[in-house]
């Protein structure tokens, strides 16, 4: 069986690699100019809807020094965007479905995103844009939980052990008011898919969570500071990514969902094929891995885990466990699903009216 870079370091922890050369990008650089009969040249602006902290500072000054291309950084409009005002967004899951239902994004040119193999599962075909026909996954965080916890003890590990702490120490465990999330992981700690819209494993949700919400908090902000005042809460791992005594950030194996932000090319994007040129850009593994480090999210770029410190592989509030390997998918209910969770939450969450 070939491993990883990451499985390794997780099965030989603090093994460091020395002399591991970059790993090979077919686009990297990308020249548009030189690739047959359907070459495309760079156009030469682009007008970059992305967060600058969501990027190492050399990636425009990289991007630029390559394609001789002048890039003009806007505030990010998001999913509400005047036509032709920008080249490339970077949206989360549930705002890009929005835009390609409304079909408001364009289908991408494969052929111009060369670097679109490195991408691993599950990200390389997502449920809620099926082959990645309009987007590319730029990073992403799952969901777990945090853990107040001594170093060495070994502590819960699953969602039923998450679930089960609600009963032993009622009052001190916590879940975002969050009817998709904290459902879905109650189908899993069931034996169920977190996306599951049969009655069946919804009814055995509900009476999971029926039977601990008297003793969980529902809502609030999920940082170090609450944790200090409780045992544990379901969260994503960008509020625990630095390793502190007492706090672990728990991936539970049995499966879990993870939260993307994806690039795109909104419709009438006036930059087209230098959009593109971005698209690929941001999915060099060096340029991937140097986003990473600046933001402390995992990059879907198989390739790109050469280039990173053993500290920050092996660190699950950022990338979850390589050995033994999770169940990573995505929060994608049915529409019949999201009606039937949002039921259930209302049932669980309202207060008890008064007669």
């Amino acid at each position: 069986m070939h491993l990883t870079r990451r499985q390794l370091l997780a099965a030989a922890a603090p093994l460091v690699l020395a002399g591991c050369s970059r790993p090979g990008s077919s686009a990297a650089p990308q020249t548009f100019a030189s690739r047959g009969r359907n070459a495309q040249v760079p156009d030469p602006e682009l007008l970059l809807g992305v967060p600058p902290r969501s990027m190492a500072a050399a990636s425009v000054p990289e991007f630029t020094k390559r394609f001789n291309v002048k890039v003009t950084m806007i505030a990010p409009p998001g999913a509400d965007f005047a036509p032709g005002s920008v080249d490339v967004l970077l949206l989360d899951q549930d705002a890009l479905s929005a835009l390609i239902a409304a079909k408001r994004v364009e289908p991408l040119d494969r052929t111009l995103i060369a670097n679109r193999k490195l991408v691993e599962p599950p990200f390389d075909d997502p449920s809620f844009d099926s082959g990645g026909a309009h987007s590319v996954p730029k990073d992403y965080t799952v969901v777990g939980f945090a853990l107040a916890a001594r170093a060495g003890a070994p502590g819960p590990s699953s969602w039923v052990d998450f679930f089960d702490l609600a009963t032993t120490f009622p009052g001190q465990v916590g879940v975002p008011d969050d009817a998709v999330t904290v459902i879905g992981a109650a189908l899993v700690a069931t034996g169920h898919d977190w996306n599951s819209s049969a009655s069946g494993d919804l009814d055995d949700a509900r009476a999971l969570l029926t039977s601990v919400r008297p003793r969980i908090g529902v809502g609030g902000t999920v940082d170090r500071a609450r944790l200090n005042g409780g045992l544990a809460v379901m969260c994503t791992g960008l509020g625990f990514r630095d390793a502190r005594a007492g706090v672990r950030f728990v991936v539970p194996p049995e499966g879990t969902v993870a939260r993307p932000r994806l690039l795109c090319i909104p419709e009438f994007a006036p930059d087209p094929v230098s959009a593109h040129a971005w698209l690929n850009h941001a999915l060099d593994p060096l340029v991937a891995a140097r986003d990473t480090v600046r933001t402390g999210r995992a990059t879907p770029v198989g390739e790109a885990t050469f280039a990173l410190p053993p500290k920050l592989l092996t660190n699950h509030a950022v990338y979850p466990p390589a050995l033994p390997p999770v169940a990573l998918g995505f929060s994608d209910p049915s529409d019949a699903g999201l009606e039937a969770r949002a039921a259930m939450w209302q049932e669980l969450v309202a207060p008890p009216t008064r007669r």
